[in-house]
């Protein structure tokens, strides 16, 4: 697919000079605004596969990042379809010569941005005419055929950027180009769509895609890890530091005082404040994230034994678990590690210390909900336990429960399970243990934990791996709406990116670990039974 544009073919007959200029020229005099602002935004073709997503992938034949996605791949002369309503710019059945056209659209968008999409490898075909340079269209209206450029199968490439109203442009690029005018379409929409939610309250958009979930320091600076990169973002967007560490960041954590915490997967553990090195140190921990109390880092070393260090780097404790570790967490003020012994299941709690305050013996794998009193939830099998030091309470006994099981509570101390079985059931119970209500959850278990939060008054959320969000009604677990966020296609394989929390004013922070953090006012998620 490499797109080397020719800027005119000859002309032959002055006859048809006139309705080339017409065709071609560039409409700079005309706004995007002429057509209308922008109130929904689409695909452009039919049967959509998010699953396959091709932007910023590095292409060694074409020596570059791909600038848009490919879809619609062997649909030779399939209609194409405005994304958005807005002004023609660029329309050429030539404008990529043997890749066949090129058709640009210009949009105004409601925040005051003009923003391009671009139909290339496109064809007149079928019945199908390009519309006009200067011509309005519609969201929906067909622009073009799917084309059979000659490099490659029958595709579209499409394009979002705002940049280049009057060129099909270079295809690819030799940085990223998200920073070059670019954006990812995918992303692009689905945000869009959202922004059009009246539950939509801001957004925070990475440059690069987040490998662990975004961690806020004091300051509300975000920080965030991509593969071996640590950024630091304003929530207006503005990049503030970049620091670069030895490998693949496995671990990361804000401290006091804007401060922030890494771990690799080689083991280089960094203090940073500001980007600049407050400590750097080793440590040969196993590939869990560790977790911080106050001013103690605390690793699950391969042995499974605990190690603390301090934020320099200085070594504080080490506690021997005699068993593999099976479950390691934390409630914001102790440790608590389940190991696998010879006589079963131990579990632990520790305090920043290193003392082991607590102890309780377990049947299998626990699947584990921190509580704020200090207490903790724990499905073990089909045994619903709440944890309170060594005291455990049996609060239900619930069918066999898979690996993908899921515990959230609200400010009543109403618990909802999401037990994985084979009727994929989220059941709720009562502070005692009581079943409120039991439903079906609304999609098929993929062995990939939903993350479950409960709202402040009366709703309940989860966030699937595929980006699915859904809001419930706390009080009988009817689906109150679902939500598609983008979650990276091909790249879905790393969920420990994504992020669901609700704050005392019911605002949803929601990521589906692709590049986009989202704030949601909860409370106009869907009418609800408060």
């Amino acid at each position: 697919m490499l797109y080397d544009r020719r800027l005119f073919k000859c002309l032959i007959g002055f006859l048809f000079i006139p309705l080339l200029i017409t065709h071609l020229m560039p409409v700079n005099a005309q706004s995007a605004a002429t057509c209308g602002v922008v109130d929904a935004l689409g695909y452009p073709v039919d049967n959509l596969v998010t699953g396959y997503d091709d932007f910023s992938l590095y292409r060694e034949r074409f020596g570059g990042n791909h600038t848009g996605i490919d879809l619609a791949f062997d649909r030779w002369g399939d209609p194409i379809y405005a994304a958005a309503r807005g002004l023609v710019t660029y329309a050429d059945p030539d404008g990529w010569d043997t890749e066949k056209g090129v058709v640009i659209v210009s949009h105004a968008f409601p925040d005051g941005s003009t923003i391009y999409t671009v139909y290339g490898h496109v064809e007149q075909r079928n019945g199908i005419v390009f519309p006009a340079v200067g011509e309005c269209v519609e969201q929906g209206q067909i622009i073009a055929a799917v084309g059979w450029p000659s490099r490659g199968r029958p595709h579209l490439h499409y394009e979002i950027r705002n940049r280049l109203p009057n060129d099909g442009g270079p295809g690819y690029v030799t940085t990223n180009p998200l920073d070059e005018g670019w954006y990812s379409p995918l992303d692009f929409t689905a945000l869009w769509q959202l922004r059009f939610n009246p539950a939509f309250m801001g957004y925070i958009t990475f440059d690069l895609v987040p490998t662990l979930p975004p961690t806020q320091l004091e300051s509300g600076t975000y920080v965030v890890a991509s593969d071996n990169l640590i950024t630091a973002v304003q929530p207006q967007g503005q990049i503030l530091w970049r620091v670069q560490t030895d490998g693949e960041i496995d671990g990361l954590a804000s401290l006091s005082g804007d401060r922030v915490v890494a771990h690799t997967v080689n083991g280089q553990t960094l203090t940073l404040q500001g980007g600049r090195y407050v400590a750097i140190w080793t440590v040969n921990s196993d590939a869990r994230p560790f977790h911080v109390i106050g001013e103690r880092l605390i690793f699950v070393m391969p042995d499974g034994s605990l190690t603390s260090y301090d934020p320099s780097g200085l070594p504080l404790w080490t506690l021997a678990s005699g068993g593999e570790v099976v479950y390691f967490g934390s409630n914001g003020t102790q440790i608590a590690f389940a190991s696998r012994t010879a006589g079963g299941v131990v579990w632990r709690e520790v305090t920043a210390e290193g003392q082991v305050i607590a102890e309780v013996q377990l049947t299998g794998t626990p699947i584990v909900k921190p509580l704020s009193d200090g207490s903790w939830f724990v499905l073990d099998h089909d045994r619903l336990l709440h944890i309170r030091g060594s005291e455990s309470e049996v609060i239900q006994n619930l069918m066999a429960s898979g690996q993908a099981a899921q515990i959230g509570y609200d400010v009543n101390s109403n618990i909802y399970v999401y037990l994985d079985d084979a009727n994929n059931t989220l059941v709720a119970l009562n502070p005692t243990g009581e079943v409120r209500w039991r439903v079906e959850y609304p999609r098929e278990g993929n062995f990939t934990a939903p993350l479950i939060v409960a709202g402040n008054t009366c709703r309940l959320y989860s966030l699937d791996v595929d980006g699915l969000l859904n809001v419930f009604d706390a009080s009988d677990g009817r689906v109150l709406t679902q939500i598609q966020l983008y979650a990276g296609g091909r790249r879905t394989t790393r969920p420990l990116a994504r992020l669901l929390r609700v704050d005392a004013a019911e605002q949803v922070y929601v990521s589906s670990g692709f590049l986009t953090l989202m704030f949601l006012d909860g409370n106009q998620l869907g009418e609800a039974s408060c």
